[in-house]
């Protein structure tokens, strides 16, 4: 049976944080991993993945969660499609991507996968904003009575 899986990757500890981020809300996820490059690494992000990517069962989904957009992260990432033409290179991680992508039993078509970067995009808003307009709102309102 094929599986979806993820790689989260970015700089520093995010991508190893998102990891421990996600499992604390839906337990073990196997098919979840991190990467990242650091200060002092003797492997590259590329290999460190290429090696995950090699270990796959053929057939799995792979979809890859970069941090920052033409980032030396998100380029190593775009760098694997030559030898690995089927990855999904994604950017921006966020938690609710990470958690629907994972969840996902089935490679994700086109329109599934639009749908999910959709939600993950709703999920950045200004909240404090928000607050005060409805705070505004609810003020306006009782001034009408």
């Amino acid at each position: 049976m094929h599986m979806n899986r993820v790689i989260l990757a970015s700089h520093g500890g995010l991508s190893a944080g998102m990891l421990d981020t996600v499992q604390m809300i839906m337990g073990d996820l196997p098919n979840v991993c991190a990467v990242a490059t650091t200060r002092d690494e003797t492997e590259s992000i590329a290999q460190k993945t290429g090696r995950l990517l090699d270990s796959f069962p053929a057939g799995d989904a792979v979809y890859i969660l970069t941090d920052v957009l033409n980032g030396s992260v998100n380029n190593d990432m775009l760098s694997l499609v030559a030898k690995y033409p089927d990855i999904t290179v994604i950017c921006g991680m966020n938690a609710c991507l990470v958690l629907s992508i994972a969840d996902a039993e089935e490679p994700l078509t086109r329109e599934e996968l639009n749908d999910i970067l959709g939600q993950a995009q709703g999920q950045l808003l200004d909240c404090t904003q928000q607050l005060r307009e409805a705070m505004n709102s609810n003020t306006d309102e009782e001034d009408d009575l």
